[in-house]
């Protein structure tokens, strides 16, 4: 190969690496056996899921692409070498775009929002980004995603705000699919405009919800960035905005000062792939916005007390009179999620309310 040529095909392979054509796939710069890249685009093709997400796609890639990089480094091919390089940034982009988005996190009161089409992988990115999150603040993640991996599961933002405040210690809250409720087009406008005062809520640090002042981050899956709620966008401090589902090993960190709902794209990250965490895709994640936070009504905000007789009534209807899950919800005024989460909090000892009937003996909550 002459040096214009390696050089026409390091800067090929660059080229591909920066701005990947949809129709190139992106192992194939991995790739120099004709015979096995004939054999994975041919499984590409007729396998119902992506050849590199099998395992047996990965063992060839991998076999393959150690051939590869041995022969490139002893034969110096730059353009091999160069395409190496750029795959091994990418894996390296990935985790510091995590870790970017994660730190971000940390501040107490941080709001960040997921800006994308449908499809582009908006879910799959808080889930990586929260798993990021724990293991640097060892905190608390809850979700109103039916996802394995949250702590606790909320379908409104007042169970939101009440479960943040029932832990000690950092909260991560896990919002998806708040485009649904909060569109920002007739009644869902209002809607957002109270959901934009409960977040501020979490900055304040109050007592008001529950056991402790709450020290809690949101990072919430929202619709493009036009389409998301003006007084959604005005509270976020920082965005990830997946391009568009044709490119989903993109992503973009924007930041934003708070209150003026403007955008400076910081940093664009390659490399990002689907999360390995297991969650249901196609069951629409629930989230109500219930509660009305207007300051000049403070005075029909609900108080400690308040919240306590409703825990304990809740409790008592269901471990002691026997009442289901969503009967005793229904009584108080909640979901049947704030139960089971107000039932395993009293099990674990979580919980300063007494509630007499069950001193000697807990009953064990149904399903």
């Amino acid at each position: 190969m002459s040096k214009n040529t390696a050089y026409a095909a390091a800067e090929a392979a660059t080229e591909l690496r920066d701005d990947p054509s949809e129709w190139v796939r992106n192992w194939g710069q991995l790739i120099d056996d004709h015979e096995v890249l004939a054999v994975l685009n041919r499984a590409d093709n007729v396998l119902d899921e992506p050849v590199e997400e099998t395992r047996m796609g990965q063992e060839i890639i991998e076999m393959a692409a150690t051939e590869t990089v041995d022969r490139a480094t002893r034969d110096g091919n730059v353009s091999q070498l160069k395409a190496i390089t750029g795959l091994t940034n990418q894996s390296e982009n990935k985790e510091r775009f995590f870790t970017e988005v994660a730190d971000r996190l940390t501040y107490e009161g941080a709001v960040g929002l997921c800006f994308g089409s449908p499809g582009s992988g908006k879910t799959s990115v808080i889930l990586d980004a929260a798993n990021v999150w724990r293991a640097i603040t060892g905190g608390t993640v809850i979700a109103n995603i039916n996802w394995g991996g949250a702590d606790a599961q909320f379908s409104s933002d007042q169970e939101m705000l009440e479960l943040m405040a029932s832990y000690q210690g950092p909260v991560l809250a896990l919002l998806d699919e708040i485009a649904q409720e909060l569109s920002g087009f007739g009644t869902g406008s209002k809607k957002a405009e109270a959901f934009s005062d409960a977040l501020l809520f979490i900055r304040k640090r109050e007592k008001d919800h529950g056991e402790y002042a709450k020290r809690g981050s949101v990072l919430a899956v929202a619709h493009t960035r036009t389409k998301t709620a003006k007084e959604i966008r005005r509270v976020a401090s920082f965005a990830v905005e997946k391009p568009d589902k044709t490119r989903p090993h993109m992503a973009r960190i924007l930041e934003s000062e708070g209150g003026k709902d403007e955008w400076q794209e910081l940093a664009t990250f390659q490399g990002i792939t689907d999360t390995a965490e297991t969650y249901d895709e196609y069951q629409a994640s629930e989230f109500q916005v219930s509660a009305d936070y207007d300051a000049d009504n403070s005075e029909d905000e609900q108080k400690p007390d308040d919240w306590a007789e409703k825990v304990e009534r809740a409790l008592r209807l269901h471990l002691v009179e026997e009442w289901t899950q969503e009967d005793a919800a229904q009584a108080v005024g909640y979901s049947k999620t704030w139960v089971t989460n107000r039932v395993g909090e009293y099990r674990n000892g979580d919980l300063d309310i007494t509630v007499e009937e069950l001193e000697s003996e807990v009953p064990q909550a149904d399903d």
